[in-house]
């Protein structure tokens, strides 16, 4: 097991680096959509992360800013925001069947490394209703749907 202090460490770690990341992320046109679909994201996880942690299905023992969120704010807000734009910049251009095969390919890793810090960290904490095939199955809805739900808001704001 890590240390607590390590964790911490990591969790800034990735902070400063997805805050790094995201001026050369966002910085690629069309500027507005990545905007949506990286607010639209964050918002998205917010809610679902604070019902998964109301209900107690998922936990975060070690977590940046603990007495004022009980959800993973890194992960949630930046992190997940983030990979999702990044996916729908390359995927933007593909159709159905690649699509969905790059939602798997972008979710796969993601699980790996869940199931991972779940078993060696205290990072994350499943419930005993949850296991790895719901973090699949939800990263691949959620990314999907905020394409879907995105491609439709951009096209409304662009005419």
């Amino acid at each position: 097991m890590i240390s607590k202090k390590s964790e911490i460490r990591f969790l800034e770690a990735l902070l400063v680096v997805s805050i790094s990341l995201l001026p050369f992320v966002m910085n690629k046109r069309p500027r507005k959509k990545w905007m949506i679909i990286y607010l639209y994201s964050a918002v998205t996880n917010v809610i679902m992360d604070k019902i998964l942690t109301h209900y107690e299905l998922i936990s975060y023992p070690t977590r940046l800013f603990p007495k004022i969120f009980r959800i993973h704010i890194l992960f949630d807000t930046l992190l997940y925001p983030l990979a999702n734009v990044i996916y729908n910049q390359i995927a933007k251009k593909d159709k159905i069947l690649v699509i969905l095969y790059k939602s798997i390919y972008f979710s796969v890793p993601l699980l790996i490394v869940e199931t991972w810090a779940e078993r060696n960290t205290g990072l994350i904490k499943w419930g005993n209703a949850w296991r790895g095939y719901h973090t699949f199955l939800g990263v691949n809805f959620n990314t999907l749907f905020t394409r879907l739900i995105v491609v439709r808001i951009y096209r409304r704001l662009c005419k």
